[in-house]
């Protein structure tokens, strides 16, 4: 792949014998146990910490003393078994929650920001220790887990007492990064979910909003690459479609392309889907 500081990256499910076809590296979902992928360990460069337990969200900022260091525990617990592979050196990791809802969620609703600045810098530092480092994700507007429906102006809702991650924002999700302040945490941007944020706003402002995202290339150190639809109602879902088969402008995957980041497709769908992406972003 021409002009890519890194190989790309698939997800496991796409297979060792593939990912090997096209000299790419591998990162397990967030769905994965990455225990299970131990014939992987030549490919994963990277994996993605669990979001919940038992149908639960959980949340390193949580106002809830025992929830917070629980939810801490698990991801740390997580590293410990990412340390097993000698090429695996970065963690994806969702932040926390300001508010979730969900009927599910018995503990952890309510999140606090010093509290996820703390947290973060607990995870980092014991992922420091096995030389991995902690790339923090932006995470989506959660259009559908809010119940808003399609026909509401975007400008009318007040998302102040709705479910909402932190770090959604990109001023946010820059600063909470800086206010982190550890040399072991970087950011890593999802191009999808940038998409359901733009959604808040006016059709002619979603692209100079999703730009927001790029004004820090120094502080992002891994990208999960997907397109997403940024002018119509679907974009409000997290689509993950294959590179350049969606409406983010192309400048915008050119600069994608250039990040010294490494990059993972999140999404794998067929082989030929992955052949028509890979020619996509080659002429880029």
């Amino acid at each position: 792949m021409s002009e890519l500081i890194y190989p790309l990256a698939i997800p496991v499910k796409a297979g060792l014998e593939l990912i090997n076809k096209y000299n790419l590296r591998s990162e397990t979902s967030l769905k994965d146990h990455v225990d299970d992928y131990v014939e992987y360990a030549d490919v994963l460069f990277s994996a993605h910490a669990p979001i919940e337990i038992d149908g639960q969200r959980l949340n390193v900022a949580s106002i809830d003393r025992d929830f917070r260091e629980y939810s801490i525990d698990v991801i740390k617990t997580y590293i410990d078994k990412c340390a097993m592979f000698p090429n695996l050196t970065q963690l994806n990791l969702h932040f926390g929650y300001k508010r979730w809802f969900a009927e599910a969620q018995i503990q952890g609703r309510i999140g606090d920001y010093e509290n996820h600045i703390m947290a973060v810098r607990d995870i980092a530092d014991h992922a420091s220790e096995y030389e991995i480092e902690i790339v923090m994700e932006n995470l989506n507007s959660y259009w559908s887990a809010n119940q808003i429906l399609p026909e509401t102006d975007p400008l009318e809702i007040d998302w102040s007492d709705k479910s909402e991650p932190f770090a959604t924002y990109p001023d946010e999700w820059i600063s909470m990064c800086e206010d982190i302040n550890n040399s072991n945490v970087k950011l890593c941007l999802d191009t999808s979910h940038i998409c359901t944020y733009a959604q808040r706003f006016p059709k002619e402002d979603r692209k100079k909003e999703i730009m927001k995202f790029l004004s820090r290339p120094d502080l992002i150190n891994h990208v999960h690459w997907s397109d997403n639809y940024l002018y119509d109602i679907r974009g409000r879902n997290d689509s993950h479609l294959t590179v350049g088969s969606g409406t983010i402008p192309t400048d915008f995957h050119k600069a994608v392309k250039s990040l010294d980041a490494t990059i993972l497709l999140e999404h794998y769908y067929s082989e030929n889907q992955l052949i028509q992406e890979l020619e996509f972003i080659d002429k880029l």
